[in-house]
């Protein structure tokens, strides 16, 4: 895609490439590698930097474990090409919908929870990845929205389809959104477009006008 406006900064990538990064934050990257071409251009500059770097240290010789174990891995037969085909047919469904699941999901399907309803015509499904940040898809339904809101610690949004905004921007496939403390937004959908995110958040989100302030005592069941 060539319209995407957000992406990951360097470190986040520098850090993907590595391998350094916790579950959670690695799948998000996995998912916004598969729809920018520019993010995925980068990555391959810094994993090969990083390659010829690794090519100046002397290495150990391998173990006689480790050269059975990497003689079995390529002898091994490839999967038949329709049991590939079906392991990339993995969807997610909701208001009778099927969105295409991240290939970093797609075998994973089990780990994804039931939808779950969020205050402003918002829907969540938990992603069980391990560590301490929380992965969930969010759907905003048509015309649906959250109240205006800050973060207690990080939160990356990634779109996957449609699209939705703030006041900030409009966000569409593809685009990830880095948002800390130091942001406020309203997201919103419009009333002829809804949206699929997937989502991480390390702490719970703050809602700061209105009568939404009376969730932010239970804000850690709601939006973790």
């Amino acid at each position: 895609m060539t319209d995407i406006r957000f992406h990951p900064n360097d470190d986040i990538l520098t850090c993907y490439a590595a391998g350094d990064l916790e579950p959670a934050t690695s799948i998000m990257l996995s998912a916004h590698l598969e729809l920018c071409s520019h993010c995925r251009a980068r990555v391959a500059e810094l994993e090969d930097a990083q390659a010829q770097k690794m090519a100046l240290v002397p290495s150990e010789p391998l173990s006689e474990e480790l050269n059975d174990l990497l003689d079995t891995i390529l002898r091994h037969p490839d999967l038949p090409r329709d049991e590939v085909a079906e392991a990339t047919k993995a969807h997610i469904e909701i208001n009778s919908k099927q969105f295409m699941l991240p290939r970093a999901l797609q075998q994973h399907d089990e780990q994804i929870g039931p939808w779950s309803r969020l205050p402003g015509n918002i829907k969540r499904a938990h992603v069980a990845t391990g560590g301490h940040s929380k992965m969930n898809f969010i759907y905003m339904d048509c015309n649906s929205a959250l109240p205006q809101h800050t973060h207690q610690g990080l939160e990356i949004t990634l779109v996957l389809a449609g699209e939705f905004m703030d006041e900030h921007a409009t966000y569409k496939p593809g685009d990830f959104i880095v948002q800390t403390s130091e942001h406020r937004h309203a997201p919103k959908t419009r009333a002829d477009q809804d949206c699929l995110c997937l989502t991480l958040l390390d702490a719970p989100l703050h809602f700061t006008t209105g009568l939404a302030t009376l969730l932010n005592p239970f804000s850690q069941l709601f939006f973790r």
